[in-house]
């Protein structure tokens, strides 16, 4: 993945979306209210060089991303910039246009610069309240407008959620993935931030976040991957819709309280990650 251009645009934190070949962003800087960011997750600098894939799947965010616009502001045109000059992975600005002021959580936004072209360096002034609440927002109305998912009446649920470090990954966490998906028809999968491993175990996770990410967005039983910035599993649930969570059996009563249901999977017999780092000499005895 283009790391350098994703972290310019505070990436994961600003995530709202993560399909399979993009990244979409809340952008920073917000020249007008719902302002976006889309980036490849393919190694490449020329729009030329993105895949057909690729290029495929854009028209459908496309369209997500003029629904959600619509449905949540009633913008009135989108705007798409693509320069790629001080960031040279392939991505485009996305600017909502708005003829009249909008009102978002009780304040007004104006579009200063209609019905001209936008001005990147002129920015909304977006208090952190305003802006958690954006994203916030901008997830779950993402989530309601994402490609279909065939609802098999067999499943349980429709949307689940498990996460972990995947710091190796094993035989057991695949396990896990593959109950989970056995159970519901959308699978999203947290993965922890190098900072959130950091904070936890006070170390550094074996393999870094942009590859263990790449592995479970690989993985057949997972529909979509997302970052776990934090432990505020709730913020998750309602965020993205879920209807249930999996969780090691070991989690039983100690799991914080959630709005959803809760599914409990024994771990697979003599498979850990700390034994497989023990056993490759990379645990420290602290961790022991």
């Amino acid at each position: 993945m283009p790391q350098s251009t994703l972290r310019t645009f505070d990436y994961p934190s600003s995530l709202i979306k993560s399909y399979q070949h993009w990244n979409l962003l809340l952008r920073p800087g917000q020249p007008t209210l719902g302002s976006m960011v889309l980036v490849c997750k393919e190694s490449v600098h020329h729009y030329s060089g993105i895949s057909n894939a690729a290029s495929d799947e854009q028209k459908q965010i496309i369209s997500d991303i003029e629904k959600v616009l619509k449905y949540r502001f009633d913008c009135n045109k989108v705007n798409y910039l693509m320069l790629m000059m001080v960031d040279p992975a392939v991505h485009f600005h996305i600017i909502p246009r708005y003829e009249f002021p909008i009102d978002f959580c009780g304040k007004e936004f104006i579009d200063s610069h209609w019905p001209k072209a936008p001005s990147l360096a002129d920015e909304l002034q977006l208090e952190a309240i305003y802006r958690d609440e954006l994203l916030k927002t901008l997830k779950s109305d993402f989530c309601n407008v994402a490609e279909a998912v065939v609802t098999d009446a067999k499943k349980p649920y429709r949307r689940m959620y498990t996460s972990g470090c995947f710091d190796i990954f094993h035989q057991g966490h695949l396990n896990i993935l593959k109950k989970t998906k056995e159970l519901c028809d959308y699978l999203i999968v947290g993965v922890s931030t190098d900072e959130l491993i950091i904070k936890s175990k006070g170390r550094p996770p074996i393999i870094p976040f942009e590859e263990r990410i790449s592995i479970l967005e690989a993985n057949r039983f997972v529909d979509e991957v997302i970052p776990q910035v934090d432990k505020n599993k709730q913020d998750i649930v309602d965020q993205y819709n879920i209807d249930a969570i999996s969780v090691g059996s070991d989690w039983k009563g100690k799991y914080p309280k959630v709005t959803c249901e809760m599914e409990y999977f024994d771990y697979t017999p003599n498979v850990s990650s700390t034994v497989l780092k023990q056993k490759l000499n990379i645990t420290p005895k602290s961790d022991a």
